[in-house]
């Protein structure tokens, strides 16, 4: 069952069905854009993970969140009545007590895990494009926002090409170009913002409708080379048939995202013609 929508299904932004549709769009997209790339360049799917942990014997209410790459350590006190006895080549060491650890102790935890690409020169073994699919956890506030906000810096800093698909109604504005200069591109559903390291003060912009067709965005690479082209609506649409997501929505139900009058107008007749509402 292909989507009843030409472009996105607002739908989707279920909670229920929107990890998965994340995690089937990053390998889809990779297999769209594999085709069109030299053997120069390498492109990997990553993973990054969020994790929550507990620490109730020393702050019973203190809930952490770090990337992996990122350590909380506790320190703990020297053990009492334990010696170090220093020895020379032939003395004989009768009482050691061992350098202070440092111990990570994790009583409970849970862990969010979002996937993107990354484009590689395989030359340098630099790394040249990241191509992002935000989720409602980098678009409301908490340590998810945080460092995905970190990451994207730190991406632009180093020189790397981004590429940032917002298809997400719900949430603060997220993708790096600034949201004030989107006035004159407003209204729109979502965003898709591409940010070339070697034009540092220009973005390309590709808003989202959800009466249109999703966008086909050009997808940069290093400078010398022909960028490569992500057809976002291609990989919609096989996303949405390899998930059956249309087996378990029920159109006749409001979308669990606020619409403008016009696309609330819009979509319900568009769902009426398409025989998944009953005509008033």
């Amino acid at each position: 069952m292909p989507s009843p929508f030409p472009g996105f299904d607002p739908y989707l932004e279920d909670e229920r069905f929107w990890h998965d549709f994340h995690q089937t769009f990053i390998v889809v997209a990779r297999e769209f854009l594999l085709p069109q790339l030299s053997p120069r360049y390498r492109i990997r799917i990553e993973e990054r993970a969020l994790i929550a942990a507990e620490f109730p014997e020393t702050q019973p209410s203190k809930r952490v969140a770090y990337y992996p790459d990122i350590t909380i350590a506790e320190r703990v006190a020297q053990p009492t009545g334990v010696t170090t006895a220093v020895a020379t080549a032939t003395d004989v060491l009768t009482e050691v007590a061992a350098d202070q650890p440092v111990v990570f102790e994790f009583l409970a935890e849970t862990e969010e895990v979002q996937s993107f690409i990354k484009i590689v020169d395989r030359t340098r073994e630099r790394l040249v494009t990241v191509i992002e699919l935000l989720s409602p956890s980098n678009k409301r506030a908490g340590e998810w926002r945080i460092a995905y906000l970190q990451k994207q810096s730190s991406y632009m800093e180093s020189g790397v090409n981004l590429v940032e698909i917002d298809l997400l109604r719900k949430g603060e504005h997220t993708v790096a170009v600034p949201d004030y200069a989107l006035e004159r591109v407003k209204p729109f559903y979502g965003i898709v913002s591409v940010w070339r390291f070697y034009r540092r003060h220009r973005f390309e912009v590709y808003p989202v409708h959800l009466q249109q067709r999703l966008p086909r965005v050009a997808v940069p690479l290093l400078p010398e080379d022909k960028d490569i082209v992500l057809d976002i609506q291609w990989v919609f649409n096989r996303c949405y048939d390899l998930g059956r997501y249309g087996l378990d929505i029920d159109y006749t139900q409001p979308p669990p995202v606020p619409l403008t009058e016009d696309e609330a107008q819009w979509l319900d007749k568009w769902l009426k013609d398409k025989g998944l509402r009953q005509q008033s």
